[in-house]
C-alpha cells in the first residue's frame, strides 16, 4: 500500500437502497463495532517494528525439523548396539554402512516390534509434507516486501518488476497452495517464448522457491519409503552389568576345600612327608579312602557328568583339562564371567617298544627307560609267570612307587610339580580261542600299535603338570578361554594326585581307551591317554574342592536389533537440513524487511481491530496467498466500510458477507462473458 495519505471519494460514501428496513452489516455480526470508521479520515503509515508472532509458524518448522535430525541420530547412537557395530559413533556405522540399533528385547514368534526411528522419520516425511504451506506463506512475505518496495518507487521503469494481473493470479495460486498442478501451470506460462523476457524477478524467485520446497518434500518422502524397504532386523547377543550388589552370591569358582586337609602341615625331606602334627590327607593306610564317603560320590559324579554334579571338567586348548562349576550351580547360557580353577595336563610316551624284554620275552624291566620297578606284577610278583598284571596308576616319588597297593602307606609322599607317573592297563581278549578279536586299521602295523597284543596290554609314561587357572566364560560364543596359569603349589599337587593313584579313575580310563588302543597308532593313543588322565585326574579329586567367588561377571541379552542402511539414513538427514536452512534463510530476510503500520489519524489507537494498526507486510502476504481480499475488491459494499475490510484481521473478514439474500453471487454467462454476478444484475 502507498504510505501517501489517501481520501476516499465521496461516492463511495452513499449505500444503495434495500427493501428491507434494516440494510446488512458490513461484517458478520460480532464485528460491527470494530470497523466504524469515519470514511473522511486519511489513511497513513508509519514504520513498523518487524511482526515476530508472524513468523512464529516458520520458527517452529525450523526447529521441529532440526529436531527430527537430533531425536534421529540420537536414537541411532544412543541405542547402538556396540557388540554388532563393534563400536560406538558414527565412524563404526560407515565402515559396516549400517547403523545397528537396539529396539528391545527378544520377542516370541509373531510378536509386533516396532522400529522407533521408522516410526520419527515416517512422522518427519508428514511434517515436511504439511509444513510446505506454511514455507510457502513466509516466500509470500517476502515476495510482499519485494512488490511494497517498487510499488512505492517514483520510477516508472520500475513497472517492470511488478506482475501483470495474469501473473498475478498465477502467484496467488503458487504461493496459496503450492501444489504440483499450480507448479506445473507457472510453469508452462514461464516457459512460453513471449513471456521469458518479461517475468519480473519476484514471478521467478517464487517459482523456483515453489519447486524447490515441493522437490524437498518429495525427496524427503521418497527417501523414507527407502529407509522402510532397506531396514531389516535380527536377534543379537548383548553384555549387560549384573545387578549392584548382586542379588545371591556368585560362587563359581573353584579353590580347594582347607577344611578336608586343614592339617597338611609337612616338611619335605627326600620326597618323604614327616610331619609335627596329623598330614590330613596324607594319612597312612588312606583311611580318607575309607571312611570319607562324601569323596567318592562326589568324584564320580564329576567323572560321570552328572547333572546334579558340583564340578565338572572340561578341555581348553592344548589339551588341557580345567574344572568348572556344574550346570545346576551357574546358568552358562546368559553369564559371563571369570573364574579361579585348577587345571591339569599331561603328556605321554608308550613304552611298549622302549623297555627291555627278560628271559621269554614275556616280561619287560623299564629301568632303563626311567621307570624302576616298572611293570608292577602284583604282591605275590605272580604276574611274571602267568603274563597277567594289575591295571595301576602309579607315580614316582623320590625313587619309590606310589599306587601299587592299599595300605602300604604309600601315599604319605609329597610330590613334585610337574609329577613323573606311569600306567599299565590291559584288557581281555574279546573272543574266546582267539588273540584279540579287533585288527588294527588297515594302514597300521603291529609295530606301530601303542600296546603288546597278546594279551592287549598298554605301558606308558606320563608327565602330569598342575596350575591354578584363570578361565573366562564367553555365554555368546559358549567358549572358555584360558587367562592365565600359574604351576600349583606342592602342597596343593600332592593333594590333587591323591585319587588318581588311589585307582579312582582307572576303570574308566581303561573303558575309554579299550577300542583305540587296539586300533590306532601309538601317537592317536598316546594324545587320547594324556587327555583322559588329565580328565579324570581333576574328575576324582572333585571331593577336595569347593567354590569360590566370580569375578568380572556380565549377562547376555537376545534382544531385537535393528538394521539401517547408512546411505538412506544419510541422504534423510541432509535432506532435512536442506529443508530447515531453506526455512531459516526465509526467516532471516524477512524478518529484515522493512514494515509499516497503517494508521488513521484523528481516531485513537489506530483501528478498533484486533491487530489495531494493520501490518503492510501482512496485508500484500495475505493478498498474495488469499484470494478473498480479491473477492472483496472486486464485489464491495460501498456502505463507507470498505476500506477497513480491506484491512481487517482476518481474512474472513475482508470481503462482505452478504445476509437475508442480499449480496448473493450467481456463476455463467452475463451478457458477453461468463464469470460470477451478483444476484440483482443476472
Amino acid at each position: 500500500m502507498d504510505s501517501k495519505p489517501r481520501q476516499f471519494s465521496d461516492d463511495a460514501l452513499h449505500a444503495p437502497g434495500y427493501p428491507e428496513s434494516k440494510p446488512p452489516t458490513a461484517l458478520s455480526s460480532a464485528f460491527p463495532e470494530k470497523i466504524a470508521l469515519e470514511p473522511t479520515q486519511r489513511w497513513m503509515t508509519r514504520p513498523n517494528k518487524p511482526r515476530l508472532l508472524g513468523l512464529l509458524p516458520t520458527a517452529v518448522v525450523i526447529i521441529v525439523t532440526l529436531g527430527f535430525v537430533a531425536v534421529i541420530l540420537g536414537l541411532l547412537l544412543g541405542y547402538q548396539c556396540i557388540e554388532t557395530q563393534g563400536g560406538r559413533g558414527i565412524w563404526p556405522a560407515l565402515k559396516d554402512r549400517v547403523f545397528y540399533t537396539v529396539e528391545g528385547h527378544h520377542q516370541p514368534p509373531g510378536a509386533k516390534s516396532h522400529l522407533l526411528v521408522l516410526t520419527i522419520t515416517g512422522v518427519a516425511n508428514q511434517f515436511v509434507s504439511a509444513s510446505g504451506s506454511i514455507i510457502m506463506a513466509l516466500v509470500a512475505y517476502r515476495v510482499g516486501a519485494e512488490w511494497l518496495r517498487i510499488s512505492r518507487s517514483p520510477d516508472d521503469s520500475a513497472a517492470a518488476e511488478t506482475p501483470s494481473p495474469a501473473q498475478y493470479g498465477l502467484l496467488v495460486r503458487l504461493l496459496g497452495s503450492s501444489s504440483l498442478g499450480s507448479i506445473a501451470e507457472a510453469l508452462r506460462y514461464a516457459a512460453r517464448s513471449g513471456n521469458r523476457r518479461r517475468l519480473p524477478r519476484m514471478f521467478r524467485y517464487s517459482v523456483c522457491l515453489a519447486t524447490a520446497v515441493w522437490l524437498l518434500a518429495r525427496l524427503v518422502g521418497w527417501t523414507d519409503t527407502w529407509l522402510h524397504a532397506t531396514t531389516t532386523t535380527m536377534s543379537s547377543n548383548i553384555t549387560t552389568l549384573p545387578d549392584s550388589p548382586p542379588q545371591y552370591t556368585q560362587m563359581w569358582g573353584v579353590s580347594l576345600n582347607d577344611s578336608v586337609c586343614d592339617d597338611m602341615k609337612t616338611k619335605y625331606k627326600d620326597g618323604l612327608a614327616t610331619a609335627t602334627v596329623d598330614l590330613g590327607c596324607l594319612l597312612p593306610y588312606e583311611y580318607f579312602v575309607f571312611y570319607e564317603d562324601w569323596g567318592h560320590v562326589i568324584g564320580f559324579d564329576a567323572m560321570t557328568n552328572s547333572t546334579d554334579a558340583a564340578f565338572h571338567v572340561g578341555k581348553l586348548e592344548g589339551d588341557m583339562a580345567f574344572v568348572l562349576p556344574g550346570p545346576k550351580v551357574v546358568d552358562t547360557a546368559s553369564k559371563n564371567f571369570l573364574i579361579p580353577t585348577f587345571a591339569t595336563q599331561a603328556s605321554c610316551t608308550s613304552l611298549n617298544r622302549a623297555c627291555e624284554k627278560v628271559g621269554t620275552g614275556t616280561t619287560l624291566n623299564c629301568t632303563s627307560a626311567g621307570y624302576p620297578d616298572f611293570p608292577y606284577y602284583g604282591k605275590n610278583d605272580t604276574g611274571r609267570l602267568t603274563n597277567r598284571i594289575p591295571n595301576r596308576v602309579l607315580g614316582w616319588v623320590g625313587g619309590d612307587v606310589v599306587g601299587r597297593e592299599d595300605g602300604s602307606e604309600e601315599s604319605v609322599r609329597v610330590p613334585s610339580n610337574p609329577i613323573n607317573m606311569a600306567l599299565q592297563l590291559q584288557w581281555e581278549d574279546l573272543q574266546q580261542g582267539a588273540a584279540s578279536g579287533i585288527k588294527p586299521q588297515p594302514s597300521t602295523s603291529e609295530e606301530d600299535l601303542a600296546i603288546d597284543i597278546h594279551p592287549p596290554t598298554l605301558y606308558a609314561g606320563c608327565s602330569l603338570t598342575f596350575f591354578d587357572a584363570w578361565v573366562q566364560w564367553n555365554s555368546t560364543k559358549q567358549d572358555w578361554h584360558l587367562v592365565n596359569t600359574t604351576e600349583s603349589s606342592q602342597n596343593t599337587t600332592a593333594t590333587l594326585w591323591l585319587p588318581i593313584v588311589w585307582q579312582y579313575g582307572t576303570e574308566q580310563l581303561l573303558s575309554s581307551l579299550m577300542y583305540t588302543a587296539r586300533k590306532d597308532t601309538k601317537e592317536v593313543v598316546m594324545r587320547t591317554l594324556g587327555q583322559n588322565l588329565a580328565t579324570l585326574t581333576l574328575a576324582t579329586a572333585a571331593g577336595f574342592y569347593r567354590p569360590s567367588v566370580a569375578s568380572n561377571v556380565t549377562e547376555t541379552e537376545t534382544v531385537v536389533v535393528s538394521v539401517y542402511p547408512v546411505p538412506p539414513i544419510l541422504t534423510l538427514l541432509l535432506l532435512l537440513c536442506v529443508y530447515a536452512a531453506l526455512a531459516l534463510g526465509l526467516f532471516l530476510s524477512s524478518y529484515r524487511a522493512p514494515d509499516e503500520a497503517i494508521i488513521v489519524p484523528g481516531i485513537d489507537h489506530g483501528f478498533p481491530d484486533e491487530e489495531m494498526e494493520p501490518s503492510t507486510l501482512t496485508l500484500a502476504q495475505r493478498w498474495l496467498t488469499h484470494p478473498l481480499p480479491l473477492v472483496g475488491h472486486s464485489f464491495s459494499r460501498q456502505d463507507g466500510h470498505d476500506g477497513a475490510r480491506s484491512a481487517a484481521y482476518s481474512a474472513v473478514n475482508t470481503a462482505y458477507d452478504g445476509d437475508e439474500g442480499h449480496m448473493r453471487l450467481t456463476i455463467g454467462l452475463a451478457g458477453d462473458r461468463f464469470g460470477i454476478t451478483p444476484w440483482g444484475r443476472r
